[in-house]
């Protein structure tokens, strides 16, 4: 099921070839998520074991404790994720193996609006990072990507052209 993709070594088609590619970012959701469990769990679970006892403040530790591995799960999904548009397809690898792919012949003819969805995720100094949803207008998959600076997304947007 799980094809490699690793240009240009492995995973390119025959007269293939990548126009462009970027590491995935991580969803600001979980940045923010992640950054509020480490500054404020201190405080809350001292709350929470001074007035409520050890019931409470262990429940509430398991809780802070699975949240930041999630959190970390993500972090280390969204360093082994990158992104590919190629000559002929979108393609998301995770690890060196193709997670999503979407040809690019599905989206000719089909006006941008329709297909991709653009929203701004996060700021870094005066650097924007996007998320852009884009649905397949034949088979209606979504691929999500994340991280994406103001370039990529306008390459992005070209791939109806």
């Amino acid at each position: 099921m799980f094809e490699d993709f690793s240009p240009p070594e492995t995973g390119l088609n025959p007269g293939e070839e990548v126009v462009w590619s970027q590491r995935a970012g991580m969803a600001a959701r979980w940045m923010f998520g992640g950054g509020c469990c480490l500054v404020f769990s201190p405080w809350i679970l001292l709350v929470a074991y001074g007035w409520f006892g050890f019931l409470v403040g262990n429940g509430l530790l398991i809780v802070i404790l699975i949240g930041l591995f999630l959190t970390i799960l993500e972090f280390v999904n969204s360093r082994r994720t990158k992104y590919y548009l190629t000559n002929a397809r979108i393609v998301e690898a995770r690890g060196g193996l193709v997670r999503t792919q979407m040809p690019l012949e599905a989206f000719q003819g089909v006006d941008v609006d329709e297909y991709i969805e653009i929203k701004s995720g996060y700021s870094e100094g005066s650097k924007t990072f996007y998320q852009v949803k884009i649905r397949n207008p034949v088979s209606g998959k979504l691929m999500v990507l994340t991280g994406l600076d103001e370039d990529a997304t306008d390459v992005i947007r070209k791939i109806a052209g």
